[in-house]
């Protein structure tokens, strides 16, 4: 089993998704920067973040774009074929167990 806690920015607003089931579920994006000290170089990583229950309804209310934001959660990684560059690509959700804004 895997944990990741991250640090990073939301890159937009939390918005609401349901499922064909109906079930609801809040979705943002997390950018989260690394420097590095030697080649002086910032690099960011994205992340899906989902949110389910209690805690997605107030991630709705709470997590806008450009909020420092800490989650806690489970990762999932999928591997695809990009259709614009034909290069293999990766995209990391997260399904938190815990977040917050950070002030």
């Amino acid at each position: 089993m895997q944990t990741l806690i991250l640090l990073g920015h939301s890159t937009k607003d939390a918005e609401s998704i349901k499922t064909k089931k109906k079930t609801s579920f809040a979705k943002f994006s997390l950018a989260v920067n690394e420097y590095n000290s030697k080649t002086k170089e910032e690099r960011s990583t994205f992340y899906d973040i989902l949110v389910f229950g209690k805690q997605a309804e107030a991630a709705l209310e709470k997590v806008k774009k450009g909020d420092m934001v800490m989650v806690v959660g489970k990762p999932e990684t999928e591997a695809y074929i990009s259709a614009i560059t034909n290069q293999p690509k990766a995209q990391i959700t997260v399904t938190a167990e815990n977040w917050r804004v950070l002030k």
